[in-house]
């Protein structure tokens, strides 16, 4: 499926099917796979889907999750240590990272959510969590919490054995329960 169909095809989910998101597999996260070469492409739908959908007078809470992370690690004041030992050991500081953001990314989206009360939720720049955080782990720590229509927007691709790959290298942990397009 192309990248228009697939925002076309939440689009029409999103506005006219919003309260059977999540019936059939008990939470509302929608993954929309694309390509990572659309990146671009793909953040420009984006920006037109949530114009599109609060046009409709329907709230929308837009999350880039590389922001987070960058802003989270520079309050730490470990932004740049950070940057530099990832270049000598970048499993070690997969393995910190995963450890520092399991908690904050949950506690940050969370509290964007309840602060803000929208309908719908959109989860942008996941990329900026490879290679060292899996999406799957995200959302299994917020499905008791999350509501309302969440929709991640997952560079990746499904490969010839089936399974789903982020940024198109990292294995994902498969969250099943995700409604995929």
């Amino acid at each position: 499926m192309q990248l228009q169909e697939k925002f076309d095809q939440l689009e029409d989910l999103l506005l006219n099917h919003r309260e059977s998101i999540g019936i059939h597999n008990g939470v509302p996260f929608i993954m929309l796979i694309y390509d990572p070469v659309m990146e671009i492409d793909c953040r420009k739908k984006i920006k037109n889907l949530q114009e599109k959908i609060e046009s409709k007078n329907l709230s929308v809470l837009n999350i880039p999750v590389n922001l987070a992370i960058f802003d989270h690690l520079k309050k730490e004041g470990i932004l740049d240590q950070i940057i530099e030992f990832d270049k000598e050991s970048p499993k070690e500081v997969r393995d910190d990272l995963f450890k520092r953001s399991k908690q904050f990314l949950k506690d940050y989206i969370l509290k964007d959510i309840y602060k803000n009360s929208p309908e719908i939720i959109f989860l942008t720049n996941v990329s900026g969590l490879y290679p060292y955080y899996r999406v799957s782990n995200l959302l299994t720590s917020l499905e008791k919490e999350v509501k309302n229509p969440f929709i991640i927007f997952y560079p990746g691709e499904i490969k010839e054995d089936g399974k789903l790959y982020f940024m198109g290298e990292l294995e994902s942990n498969e969250y099943y329960r995700a409604q995929r397009i």
